[in-house]
């Protein structure tokens, strides 16, 4: 076995500094005086935004809201555009909106705060999401009866977007082995009684897994409305802030995107209600953006996706057209958002460089279709494939620090990384659905992510009770996924996992591929593989295919100078797994060093 150079240069988490706005006179500025107020039934849209646009136009430092409860109705909702050294406060208040818009538009603002306030939504308008209840399965699962306990009487017209397994004694996302479906399975929907609908089933063959008693999150929403979409803003702030729910994500940002934070702000349930979901998908979602961002002291909980997902956006495959001119499909224009001047990097169908970057000379996009036209300034070589997988390198989402957070009870990835240049310590994940950590890239066709993530640091983080569903084999997890599988190409490079401690998973505890230079140490593994091994009559819908293929508690395939040493792993429980497995066919150069538990 050869010898991995143990090597602590990360190259440095850059500093990720953001300046406070800058006053030569304060002004404040109050809702109250433009008519704001806190009473049910009146839509304070309008006194809200006639507020920003003064404070816009007269250069105000700082807009404040009287405490209290304010209602925005019919879409009209606050939107912060090119405001510069300014702050908001909301003095400790309520915004409650009831149509499916963006709740709070931030966008190409520069020095801004906005804190101290909670969004939620109007549930007694429709419910975001339900507790469904499995009471009766046909003996040849061609239908079963969803009861909604909740209710007095169940609404007719509700959509069953989602039903997502839940536990039905903690009632939060994940049980072991469960499963996921959607509406595309469904033949039809009828009403049994108030609170009962019969579901007859596409598919019966399928649906083996269905018992009476299984409990599930019932999504009537994903991706309608975010609460915050911060597109193209500069040092902003965003501190105390609690988003009780949204029928989307909780943040997103995207676009030029830099140097901005979001700290001590809270995704949770509202108290005191029997609500089974916060937000219907992401916490905070960032892509496609400059990076340079802190998240910090927050708690992101009962998410309906990820609670944190960071990631720039590729697509594979194209068609020439002529020498300098392909077109392209399945792409968006807010998810693939090319424009002039952009340069693109070509990447193998392997993810390794094909050793080629040019500008785009022009864009024409067929919306109706779901494609583009690329035109590029110098010729396409001819030796690159059609098949190859296309980076905008205009963005790069890295360079980012995610410190003193909890991420718990979601119900997918408490951190999903596609970029780099990161440094995730001292957070806490607790009963997340999916991975705890899920570095990754790749290309298919339902999702075309990440450029690949180099130079991360993931340290003193405590991990406990994570891939509650067996969803990825491992709670820290690296991996691609592409049409053709795994890659020898390192797309991960300089990866730093240590002094983490991993308690009750399922399954693996770390899996590693695709990668070179990565270092896992001084980690404490209690009971790992603690859950009973999925076979193919589970499914795999939630996670990787051929799980014969994954053993041990720490494995690494596909990979190149790896070094594993002084880890502990306890075990109190009985297991499946309890020894490292290095795939030699696929790895090389891979150093085991004082590691103590494990046979």
């Amino acid at each position: 076995m050869e010898s991995v150079k143990n090597d602590d240069n990360a190259g440095g988490v850059p500093e990720i500094s953001i300046s406070a706005p800058t006053r030569s006179g304060y002004k404040i500025v109050s809702v109250a005086d433009f008519g704001a107020r806190a009473e049910e039934g009146y839509c304070n849209g309008s006194a809200f935004q006639n507020a920003i646009d003064y404070c816009k136009q007269e250069r105000s430092s700082e807009l404040v809201v009287p405490s209290g409860v304010y209602r925005f109705y019919n879409g009209n909702h606050p939107k912060f555009e090119e405001m510069h050294d300014f702050q908001f406060d909301g003095g400790n208040s309520e915004f409650i909106f009831s149509t499916a818009e963006v709740f709070f538009i931030i966008r190409n603002c520069v020095r801004t705060i906005f804190k101290n306030f909670t969004v939620d939504w109007d549930w007694e308008s429709g419910q975001l999401a339900s507790i469904g209840l499995i009471r009766e399965v046909a003996s040849d699962r061609t239908y079963f009866d969803l009861h909604f306990p909740e209710y007095a009487q169940a609404p007719g017209d509700m959509n069953l977007r989602t039903l997502n397994a839940m536990n039905p004694l903690t009632l939060s996302a994940g049980c072991e082995l469960g499963r996921e479906f959607n509406e595309n399975h469904f033949r039809s929907v009828s009403r049994q009684d108030p609170n009962t609908f019969r579901i007859a089933l596409s598919n019966p063959e399928d649906f083996r897994f269905l018992n009476p008693g299984q409990a599930y999150i019932v999504r009537h929403y994903i991706y309608d409305a975010n609460a915050f979409e911060l597109k193209s803003n500069q040092h902003l702030q965003i501190e105390r802030i609690t988003v009780y729910s949204a029928p989307g994500h909780a943040f997103v940002a995207s676009g030029d995107q830099r140097h901005w934070a979001l700290r001590h702000c809270r995704i949770v349930k509202r108290p005191g209600t029997t609500r089974c979901i916060s937000v219907t998908a992401d916490g905070c979602h960032i892509s496609n953006s400059l990076g340079y961002f802190r998240i910090e002291n927050c708690d992101f909980s009962y998410n309906g996706d990820d609670c944190l997902n960071i990631h720039d956006n590729s697509v594979q495959g194209f068609k020439r057209i002529d020498d300098r001119t392909v077109s392209l499909n399945r792409v968006l224009a807010w998810r693939n958002p090319f424009a002039l001047g952009d340069e693109i990097e070509f990447r193998n169908e392997d993810l390794s460089p094909a050793g080629i970057k040019e500008r785009i000379a022009g864009v024409e996009w067929n919306k109706e279709h779901n494609s583009c036209t690329l035109t590029f300034e110098k010729p396409i070589p001819a030796e690159v494939s059609e098949c190859a997988i296309l980076f905008n390198r205009r963005y790069d989402s890295g360079n980012y620090i995610v410190r003193n957070n909890f991420f718990h009870h979601n119900r997918a990835r408490g951190i999903l990384l596609h970029s780099g240049n990161g440094l995730v310590e001292n957070n806490h994940f607790f009963m997340n659905q999916g991975s705890a950590i899920q570095i990754e890239c790749g290309s298919e066709s339902r999702w075309s992510e990440g450029f690949g993530v180099s130079n991360l640091r993931i340290r003193n983080n405590l991990i406990d009770s994570c891939d509650v569903n067996h969803w990825n084999m491992a709670v820290i997890y690296m991996g691609v996924y592409l049409a053709k599988g795994r890659t020898q190409y390192a797309i991960f490079d300089r990866v730093w996992i240590e002094n983490n401690t991993i308690i009750n998973c399922p399954q693996q505890a770390v899996y590693a591929s695709s990668c070179r230079r990565v270092y896992i140490r001084n980690n404490a593994i209690l009971n790992s593989n603690v859950g009973r091994l999925k076979s193919h009559a589970d499914g795999d819908e939630n996670g990787v295919l051929h799980r014969e293929y994954y053993q041990g508690s720490l494995m690494a395939s596909h990979c190149n100078e790896v070094r594993i040493e002084n880890n502990r792993r306890l075990s109190t429980v009985a297991t499946t797994e309890d020894h490292i497995y290095i795939d030699y066919e696929t790895s090389t150069n891979v150093n085991l060093l004082h590691n103590i538990g494990f046979n």
